[in-house]
């Protein structure tokens, strides 16, 4: 919807904001936090002193150099802040976001911006190859450790895919249960790149290394009793362990996280874990900033579509139905562990990570092994499903065992 040419001040900046924040293919949800926060900031300069413009200014004056430097210097001096804190100013890279962001609403604004040039990025240096392989020791510390906390459990599951995948905490909050592979070998990422509007996002796979996949495992359990205790049904593979609250809106457990709770979850989890293990032999403090975890990360990864093709898909279910009947009459027929049997899980595995890869869900697989004849738990984990993923697919569908589900 155009912006209205009669808007002036707060006003205009408002419904600038709003018709970026509605161009979907364009502007992830961080994005538009950003939109919102630049265009309410700005707002409130027009009515500082130190401002040259007032809340009748027009859209075509709000973005002339001037107007636009005085804004910039009051927002990196903090005089703009709604809440206190404790650092009084802002850097390099804030001012960059608020030029970004200004561009965006000019442009939803309909007129030119006269923008300062962007500061250049700070170099940020890689995490080297030994401060990785500590940092993986460390978390392996905190894994065999007894009577680990949940948050500190699923801390442990979040550092050890980060580390593999060099994933950004807004891509990590976007994983479902669904990008993970049935055997819990690999997981499917949607790379967002800061400043990639949703239509430029694209899909890796990347291999979890073995600390991932115990830590998943752990995670998943964890999971599991949690939503079976609250009743939930997310699909997100990162919830929330306690209730919280968004804005004025309470958070029940069990909610998807998001990256501001991310952020806030592992710092505190990682404040505890570092307390807890200081003076241990070989310790090395856990970073409490994400970043530092995907810095230097360069996981060897495999392009997967965005949307399963339908003919690919059919074909691609039908090998998952046949190998599951092979496995199921073997197993009805022959003695456990044979040639003959080993082989047809591995066909099995095959197929379902092929399948998996190409974006068929999860309980449709199942489903066709399910009518193959592999309806146990333990047919199904023969065929390479891992036993706490299904836990955690059934918990998602709402459903009982994945052999039940054609009966719901």
């Amino acid at each position: 919807m155009p912006v209205d040419q009669s808007l002036t001040g707060p006003e205009v900046l408002r419904a600038a904001a709003v018709e970026v924040c509605s161009w979907e293919e364009e502007i992830s949800e961080a994005r538009g936090r950003q939109v919102r926060w630049v265009a309410g900031e700005y707002g409130r300069a027009l009515a500082h002193a130190d401002h040259p413009l007032d809340n009748e200014a027009g859209a075509r004056a709000l973005f002339r150099r001037t107007a636009v430097e005085a804004y910039l210097d009051l927002a990196a001096r903090g005089t703009l802040r709604v809440r206190r804190s404790a650092k009084a100013s802002s850097g390099d890279n804030s001012r960059q976001t608020r030029i970004e962001v200004l561009a965006l609403l000019a442009k939803a604004a309909r007129v030119y911006a006269d923008l300062p040039p962007q500061p250049d990025p700070a170099r940020k240096q890689p995490v080297p190859t030994r401060a990785r392989s500590l940092l993986r020791t460390s978390l392996e510390e905190i894994a065999d450790r007894d009577g680990a906390l949940p948050g500190q459990i699923r801390m442990l599951a979040i550092g050890a895919t980060a580390v593999d995948t060099g994933a950004r905490s807004g891509e990590l909050c976007a994983c479902r249960i669904e990008d993970l592979a049935p055997s819990l070998e690999e997981i499917r990422i949607v790379r967002r790149p800061q400043g990639w509007g949703k239509a430029e996002a694209y899909v890796e796979l990347i291999a979890l290394s073995r600390l991932s996949r115990t830590a998943l495992r752990r995670w998943l359990v964890e999971r599991h009793a949690l939503m079976e205790r609250v009743g939930g049904t997310a699909a997100a593979l990162w919830v929330g362990l306690r209730a919280n609250h968004r804005g004025d809106h309470p958070v029940p457990p069990g909610t998807p996280l998001e990256p501001r709770g991310l952020f806030r979850a592992w710092t505190r989890a990682v404040d505890q874990a570092n307390q807890l293990m200081a003076g241990e032999p070989s310790w090395v403090p856990l970073p409490t900033r994400m970043e530092q975890l995907r810095r230097g990360v360069s996981p060897k990864a495999s392009p997967a579509p965005r949307q399963p093709d339908a003919e690919q898909a059919v074909v691609l279910l039908d090998d998952v139905a046949e190998c599951g009947r092979t496995l199921a009459q073997v197993r009805r027929s022959g003695e456990p562990d044979t040639t003959v049997e080993l082989e047809a899980r591995l066909a099995c595995r095959k197929a379902a990570r092929a399948a998996w890869a190409e974006g068929i869900e999860h309980m449709m697989q199942l489903s066709a092994l399910t009518e193959a004849g592999l309806t146990a738990a333990a047919d199904l984990t023969a065929a390479g499903w891992d036993p706490t993923l299904l836990k955690a697919i059934e918990r998602a569908a709402g459903w009982g065992r994945p052999s039940k589900a054609k009966a719901v």
